[in-house]
């Protein structure tokens, strides 16, 4: 029996004319073309599942989302959790029961991290808000700054209640809560990932989903254990290659593969050439107050620009 999945996820995770009509897209138009990601097949996600001969029930990923919010398009809405679940056709075109998942791939949580939570973006006037923080929004944008120990501890609230909607509305489904793992800029040697971008480490983001898997029931692909990154076009979004490695890490964790195993042995092989090792350039401070910042087209990301300015003059220093 075929297994069908569904996928949870943000910008990373979306692709034009799969998600929901309407829904912020970022792999559309020329940006397909840009970052190599033409066909629903380079996704990471539809090689997952293509590994396990499974079939996509619904896609519900938002460009921008966290999953902190207070309402549409945050995660963990009811709005994002319902349509997880697909859409058969009945007789003559009309509408029959919603085809369930039987399993979940939720990969999710770097706008989180990249804003510092629900409030910043709202005060930056990000682009994937709730209705209610519309509202809200008055004066000038404010640039995110950093953030204290609440913001993980908020996130990983948000992403417990995610899953307990989605263990709610799909019981019988397979929950997976892929980690998050940093991205490096295409054409650099070494990372550029800002490891502690607000004051908040990336990893305690990654401790507060494994925390949430466990607290729900759900099983975690800790890809993050693996030590990887993964090629991005800006260093957020994958490209073709990109792509590949986070479905490769994904794989391997699903499959049980430990941390220190060997990419070149993993089912979905990576070549000693691909398999790029995070090397972190510090640990002591917040990236958004070091001299080595630098901003990306991004609105919220900063990467770090040891090595980047000369090779990536589009990118502002110091924003």
């Amino acid at each position: 029996m075929t297994k069908v999945f569904s996928v949870l996820g943000d910008s990373i995770s979306t692709f034009e004319d799969v998600i929901p009509r309407g829904w912020r897209v970022y792999y559309a138009g020329d940006l397909r073309a840009e970052t190599g990601v033409c066909e629903v097949v380079d996704t990471w996600w539809m090689q997952v599942i293509e590994h396990f001969k499974g079939k996509l029930v619904a896609n519900a990923s938002f460009s921008g989302s966290l999953v902190e919010g207070s309402g549409f398009p945050a995660a963990s809405s009811d709005e994002r959790v319902r349509a997880l679940g697909g859409s058969k056709r009945g007789g003559h075109g009309t509408c029959a029961a919603p085809e369930r998942p039987d399993a979940v791939l939720v990969f999710i949580g770097i706008n989180d991290y990249g804003w510092g939570g629900a409030c910043a973006q709202t005060l930056a006037h990000g682009n994937a808000l709730p209705a209610f923080e519309q509202v809200r929004q008055a004066g000038d944008p404010v640039a995110p700054g950093a953030v204290g120990p609440e913001a993980p501890a908020r996130f990983g609230q948000a992403y417990q209640d995610m899953l307990a909607k989605i263990r709610h509305e799909f019981p019988r489904a397979e929950v997976w809560c892929v980690t998050l793992v940093p991205g490096r800029v295409r054409g650099e040697a070494q990372s550029t990932f800002a490891y502690n971008l607000r004051g908040a480490a990336i990893d305690e983001y990654n401790e507060a989903i494994r925390q949430a898997a466990a607290n729900a029931g759900c099983k975690v692909a800790d890809i993050a254990a693996f030590g990887l990154e993964y090629e991005a076009s800006d260093g957020t979004h994958p490209t073709s290659l990109g792509m590949r490695q986070i479905a490769a890490m994904t794989i391997a964790a699903m499959e049980g593969l430990a941390a220190d195993s060997a990419p070149e042995t993993w089912p979905m092989a990576l070549s000693a050439e691909d398999a790029w090792r995070a090397e972190r350039p510090c640990v002591d401070r917040a990236c958004v107050a070091c001299e080595h910042r630098v901003s990306t087209a991004n609105p919220w990301y900063l990467v770090c620009g040891r090595q980047i300015r000369s090779s990536h003059p589009e990118f502002d220093p110091y924003l």
